[in-house]
């Protein structure tokens, strides 16, 4: 076990407190302090060896889901944690069944305090961890790998910024490097930034990434199929603005009202998802600031023909709002938060638009961008015209959805991949315990129980 810092443990000694009082002047859901300081968890009722997977938030989330899956069918059960509610909602929503049965159990994550990890790695007793994307945890890493635990950060992703960041605070992240077991990046810069911080070699991999995983739904289909009915949108242009954050809202429907205007023949629709639940009213304050009519999804409101925004206040529905779209805007990406998976988008077909913040998933963009199936645009005035573009070339519009289809398809084996990667990793980490147990018995003395042997006569 490489050790963590001494000047990290004493900061988050001394963060550990602050935190309390943090949450204490929160909204937290039930339960939620207790599992963050490992006072109280879900009692286990299951004998399947368990894997632990910690995904930070919603994005995470969805992108582990399908991995999720594979493991279950394969026989484990699962400990997912999260970091944020949306992420936690989230996973109550996806594995409903799944935790009513026994099989998938689930908590916020338990801060990164040595004491608290051992209570949550005692109860849970996970042969394998799994961390998605970026968020690692020092003292949560030492501690796995003190316990001989298989740990894998899946779908691995490394910026430019996160890297810098990380150089900051070398033996920290040293430390984490080495305490891994496995590193799957998701492409070849982040695997050389895992190896420039101290991971080895035969540590890394390289596979593509998990949010090409991304597949249709067909209950998604079918209920935004039942909306275009519902709604007479045979004839309207829908554009969708998803997993939108503050200050994208407004841009969006200042593009959207100018267009609206120039091209009225089409009847275009603007549907809003905000990112976060909490934005909802904010976001509806805007649409009304601007003298548009609210329609609202959590007041079951249906869009006349007149009506041309309807805030989606929902979640774990954006499938239905993707499907129903004929243009996608992907938010995240117009203000610097990285941007969101575009192959939701793409999986079922439709153009994408994303701004100039893209680092989160870069190579995905850049992919999209190349097969012309995604726009990049640098502010407002870009992103009037090339709604415009394609609200007047509706076949222009068609083609780019129909090549970023084939693209998403392409990369469809991208679970397969890493999860053969996992499995691999889990099966190397049981045989070397096997190992250390027989090399254990090996240099055991044997008890003669007062007996002499006939070297002793």
């Amino acid at each position: 076990m490489q050790a963590t810092p001494l000047y990290y443990r004493l900061a988050m000694s001394l963060l550990k407190p602050l935190y309390q009082l943090k949450l204490a002047s929160k909204t937290t859901l039930p339960n939620e302090k207790q599992q963050r300081f490992g006072q109280v968890f879900p009692k286990i009722h299951t004998r399947q060896p368990i894997i632990w997977c910690h995904a930070v938030s919603l994005g995470e989330t969805n992108t582990a889901e399908p991995i999720l899956r594979d493991l279950l069918s394969q026989g484990y059960a699962l400990w997912v944690t999260n970091t944020t509610h949306t992420g936690y909602n989230r996973v109550e929503q996806l594995f409903a069944p799944e935790i009513a049965a026994g099989k998938v159990y689930h908590s916020f994550v338990p801060v990164d305090s040595k004491a608290v990890i051992d209570k949550f790695l005692a109860h849970v007793q996970p042969v394998a961890a799994l961390f998605i994307e970026t968020e690692l945890w020092g003292t949560t890493l030492a501690e796995l790998n003190n316990r001989q635990i298989a740990t894998i950060l899946v779908n691995g992703r490394l910026s430019e910024k996160s890297f810098k960041g990380y150089q900051k605070a070398a033996k920290l992240s040293q430390s984490m490097m080495e305490n891994l077991s496995l590193i799957i990046a998701q492409d070849s810069d982040s695997a050389k930034r895992f190896r420039q911080l101290g991971a080895t070699s035969d540590k890394i991999r390289i596979a593509s990434s998990l949010k090409w995983s991304s597949k249709t739904n067909p209950l998604m289909l079918s209920r935004a199929e039942k909306l275009k009915q519902s709604w007479h949108l045979s004839d309207r242009a829908v554009i969708l603005a998803a997993s939108t954050h503050e200050g994208e809202e407004l841009a969006i429907l200042d593009s959207f009202l100018t267009v609206k205007a120039q091209y009225a023949n089409r009847h275009p629709l603007l549907i809003i998802v905000p990112r976060h639940p909490e934005r909802f009213d904010d976001v509806a304050k805007l649409i009304d600031a601007k003298n548009l009519p609210v329609i609202r999804r959590s007041q079951d409101g249906e869009p006349a023909k007149s009506e041309s925004v309807y805030l989606a206040d929902s979640m774990g529905e954006l499938g239905v709002w993707y499907a129903l779209s004929d243009i996608a805007i992907v938010g995240g990406s117009l203000v610097n938060i990285g941007g969101h998976n575009p192959i939701e988008a793409a999986i079922v077909g439709k153009p994408i638009i994303m701004g100039q913040y893209t680092q989160s998933c870069q190579l995905i963009v850049d992919q999209l961008k190349q097969a012309g199936a995604l726009a990049q645009v640098n502010g407002s005035d870009e992103l009037t015209q090339q709604l415009a573009h394609w609200l007047a070339n509706p076949k222009s519009a068609q083609t780019a959805g129909h090549v970023g289809q084939i693209l998403a398809e392409k990369y469809q084996d991208a679970t397969k991949q890493q999860l053969a990667m996992i499995m691999q990793c889990i099966a190397d980490n049981n045989e070397q315990l096997i190992k250390s147990e027989i090399q254990k018995i090996d240099h055991e003395p044997v008890a003669s129980h007062g007996r002499k042997f006939i070297d002793d006569l």
